[in-house]
């Protein structure tokens, strides 16, 4: 008979291609086999309902298996609180957070990204700077991914200029900021219209790293095009595609956008592609 591993891994296989019937079928399967599931299937089944914006069914399957005696873990608790701040539902996101801490499940800094970057995502930077506040002050070690989410959250909120502070600060706290970091302060000055800024931090990437990626070069090009500066777009196009890079789905939409009301034409695509 097929083992707790094996039923796992086809389940795991089913939810990848995001075929839940098939996966809870097989989870069902399992147990009227009389082979109990653990924590490990529990979590990929529940990843996968999260996955495919079915959170509810997630949250019905994590009682389930508190009904089971079994205890969730961080890997349990981080993904729905993702599922949930990815559906738009703060407060229920924020709930499971506070009954994870309540079920003294440790929190590691993963939590406290999947917190940051939902409340950002939802609007709620305020929020976020009082957690960030709180993990600053604590034993947590802080990456860069976490610093990433506030700077972007900053931006987003138009309080670049905060963001710019925290950015510069980086070096100071011992984190190096990385290409995500560098793109999403560009591309907060773009937003704010601060060409300068943004190309003055364009070119120390080039010249000190970490260097652009497609997705810089996408931001950057997209902006440029809103501000109706042609030559200067056409220019960052060669650039990128002469590193290797190609435009991206938002890029191509814009363009596409920009050609049917007549503000480019058509060589601007063929340059593009």
């Amino acid at each position: 008979a097929p083992d707790i591993v094996t039923y796992g891994s086809l389940i795991n296989g089913f939810c990848m291609q995001s075929r839940l019937d098939e996966a809870k079928q097989m989870f069902d399967l399992m147990v009227s086999n009389g082979c109990l599931p653990n924590v490990v299937t529990y979590n990929t089944l529940i990843n996968g309902f999260c996955k495919s914006k079915k959170v509810e069914d997630g949250m019905k399957l994590f009682r389930e298996m508190s009904q089971r005696g079994l205890v969730g873990n961080s890997i349990t608790y981080n993904t729905l609180t993702q599922g949930f701040f990815q559906a738009g539902d703060c407060e229920s996101a924020q709930q499971v957070f506070k009954q994870m801490v309540s079920c003294g499940v440790p929190s590691d800094i993963w939590t406290y990204s999947v917190l940051l970057d939902g409340l950002c995502k939802n609007g709620k930077l305020e929020e976020a700077l009082v957690i960030f506040q709180d993990l600053q002050k604590s034993e947590m070690e802080l990456d860069i991914f976490t610093y990433s989410i506030i700077i972007e959250g900053m931006c987003k909120a138009g309080k670049v200029e905060d963001a710019w502070k925290l950015f510069c600060s980086l070096n100071l706290r011992g984190v190096k900021p990385n290409v995500v970091t560098f793109t999403t302060m560009i591309s907060g000055f773009c937003r704010k219209g601060l060409k300068e800024e943004a190309s003055a931090l364009f070119r120390k990437m080039k010249e000190d790293g970490p260097l652009p990626n497609d997705a810089t070069y996408n931001m950057l090009i997209r902006a440029y095009l809103r501000d109706g500066d042609k030559a200067g777009s056409a220019e960052l196009i060669n650039e990128m595609r002469s590193c290797g890079f190609a435009g991206d789905a938002s890029t191509f939409g814009l363009v596409t956008h920009m050609l049917s009301d007549g503000r480019l034409n058509k060589s601007f695509l063929d340059m593009l592609s």
